[in-house]
């Protein structure tokens, strides 16, 4: 029993030591709590009725004892609008919700029709509202939303995917080319010092920038070679995902947006490549770079998922920011909503992050205490 505990405080003392060693075990647990905790909050935003929010509605043949407690909590529409004119303004926007009533008749009760475009916040939020109003006073008076043959949800099958995938494939992207280049990176620099020939690639004529820069620029191929292809396997998949929700015909992208998004992809690509080459150059083993790069690749993550709140029309510094600038481009993308500058700016902003990771990479292979450690 002795010895056991001898070997115990021994791995202890080993463990608590090594400062890196701590973190990697700690870290994940923090940044995944932090994950989950965001993509609660994406996933439940739509149900938030914003504060102080009154809805812009039009009410239809709308009998007094309902329209007046109504009127209290909207801002009634007082045009004169045919019904096709309302839902066009439904789904244009311009409307948040609309309330038509429909007399009782012999075969059927009087019904209370709500119209509503579910892929816009603000107009389900309203339809939560009049409907939460409307129910107060449902039986037996009248029944709501029973008419199988009407559609009262106004958003088109292309508002609805454009609305899923703008939230969906920032952060699908992000962690799809993370996974691809972690694939690559750590046998390529860690591995290499971990059998010994980074040693001889060093004593080369060839200057150890060169051998950085060579470094990044393969495994840079390689990991957009298996990201793209993930990608595209993810996209051509969601219709089958979907059930049906999602077409090819229910995608208005054009050419330039997959221009965009590509040009993205690859200067993601870049500094992600270019942060696990330096995250591997500190280790000394395979296993020791997974375990160092294992918590960035969650950070990573996170700042795709960070796209999800800065709005619709977020400020052009955004853009700015290496990464989550890109997965702010690629949510308007997706969304419908791109912004030319802000997408080229996402694209400046990470190549120059990747140059300099590039040459931070230069000045580590020339140390002779990072690259030959023991």
């Amino acid at each position: 029993m002795k010895n056991i505990l001898t070997i115990v405080k021994k791995e202890f003392a080993r463990f608590f030591k090594d400062k890196r060693m701590v973190l990697t075990v700690i870290l994940p647990g923090v940044l995944i709590f932090a994950l989950y905790s965001i993509m609660g909050t994406i996933f439940n935003k739509k149900d938030e009725i914003p504060e102080g929010f009154k809805p812009a509605a039009y009410f239809i043949n709308l009998p007094a004892e309902y329209a007046e407690p109504l009127s209290s909590l909207v801002e009634r529409c007082e045009e004169n609008l045919t019904e096709d004119e309302v839902k066009s303004k439904i789904s244009a926007g311009e409307l948040n919700v609309a309330v038509k009533y429909v007399a009782a008749s012999e075969t059927s009760a009087a019904e209370m029709q709500i119209f509503y475009n579910s892929s816009d916040e603000k107009s389900l939020a309203s339809y939560a509202i009049v409907g939460a109003v409307l129910e107060k006073f449902q039986n037996p008076a009248f029944v709501i939303n029973f008419s199988p043959q009407i559609k009262f949800d106004l958003a088109e099958q292309k508002d609805v995917a454009v609305d899923f995938l703008s939230m969906l494939i920032p952060m699908l992207m992000f962690s799809l080319l993370a996974s691809s280049c972690m694939a690559v990176a750590p046998e390529a620099i860690a591995g290499e010092k971990e059998r010994g020939t980074m040693a001889t690639m060093l004593i080369t004529p060839i200057k150890r920038w060169q051998i950085a820069l060579g470094k990044i620029i393969s495994l840079s191929c390689f990991a957009l070679i298996s990201g793209v292809s993930s990608f595209l396997g993810v996209i051509l998949s969601l219709p089958k995902l979907m059930g049906g929700v999602i077409t090819a015909g229910a995608l208005p992208y054009t050419a330039l947006d997959y221009f965009m998004i590509f040009g993205l992809i690859i200067s993601i690509v870049l500094v992600i490549i270019s942060a696990f080459s330096v995250l591997s150059c500190f280790a000394k083993s395979v296993k020791e770079s997974g375990s160092l790069i294992g918590p960035l690749m969650i950070i990573i993550t996170l700042l795709g998922l960070a796209s999800t709140f800065v709005g619709a029309s977020p400020n052009i510094g955004f853009y700015l920011i290496p990464l989550m600038g890109s997965g702010i481009a690629v949510s308007s993308i997706m969304g419908l909503t791109a912004n030319g500058l802000g997408v080229a700016f996402a694209i400046l902003s990470n190549f120059v992050t990747a140059g300099l990771l590039i040459v931070l990479l230069a000045f580590m292979f020339k140390s002779e205490k990072i690259m030959f450690k023991k």
